[in-house]
């Protein structure tokens, strides 16, 4: 508790006449792992638009209220939407999708490509999604952000780069004499990215074509290789520090 204060996202139905509660398992999380007490102050976020400090005055495993001390507007979630299409690795998915989160990915799209050595079987998505999205509300909570990334089910590479939103660029990160500089290709903000990741034995040709045809561009991080589930989140960082998001320190809370 003293060395960050915990942040948790409300819906705008748990706040009402200068209070809020939390129950389920964001109250058991306050009472039982973070042991919370009456008079410390946590930091709500409510509909991702306004954050409140939260002065607790009841705290038990069921219910977590308190009275709110100050509010503001969100502040911090980049202006440069980047949506990750990530190729579900072998191993360690759920560490990408926490490092995509913190590095402030806007949505995060799990694809197949033509070399993706993982194929989850179709009975275990469901509850691979709903772990992953899990672990990104988390993340987001400890990050500081207005609320987490949108994670989608995994798509084949072709189907999730239809499904970006219109007028995205798109980025695929490759190792190639042709790529530029990820940092020299920043679009102007606001503005929508769409930064294709590819498996560890890279992009095939196919999928190279297939990004083709959108009018992908080709991009590289630099001299050095990096492994599938860290170069999406190095990637966006780079984005977002070339396009000025990571300029301002965070706002001090209000005391």
């Amino acid at each position: 508790m003293h060395a960050a204060v915990p942040r948790f996202f409300v819906e705008p139905d748990q706040v009402s006449g200068g209070r809020a509660t939390l129950t389920g398992i964001d109250a058991s999380h306050l009472s039982r792992a973070l042991r919370a007490l009456p008079g410390e102050t946590i930091v709500i976020v409510e509909d991702g638009t306004v954050e409140h400090g939260l002065q607790l005055d009841e705290v038990s495993p069921a219910r977590v209220s308190g009275s709110i001390v100050w509010s503001r507007p969100i502040q911090g979630e980049p202006r440069l939407a980047v949506h990750v299409l990530q190729a579900v690795p072998a191993q360690a998915m759920d560490a990408t999708v926490e490092a995509l989160t913190e590095a402030g990915a806007a949505t995060i799209r799990p694809v197949l490509t033509h070399r993706s050595v993982s194929r989850p079987d179709p009975s275990r998505v469901v509850h691979r999604l709903e772990r992953w999205r899990a672990i990104a509300r988390e993340s987001a909570q400890l990050s500081g952000r207005a609320g987490p990334p949108d994670v989608h089910s995994i798509l084949p590479l072709a189907e999730a780069l239809d499904a970006l939103p219109a007028g995205t660029r798109i980025f695929a990160c490759v190792i190639s004499q042709d790529a530029v500089s990820i940092m020299g290709a920043v679009p102007p903000v606001p503005g929508d990215v769409g930064l294709v990741i590819g498996p560890e034995g890279g992009l095939d040709a196919a999928d190279l074509r297939t990004l083709a045809d959108t009018g992908a561009i080709n991009v590289h991080l630099g001299a050095r290789t990096l492994p599938s589930r860290l170069a999406g989140a190095v990637a966006t960082s780079l984005l977002l520090a070339s396009s000025g998001d990571l300029d301002a320190a965070p706002a001090p809370r209000p005391a």
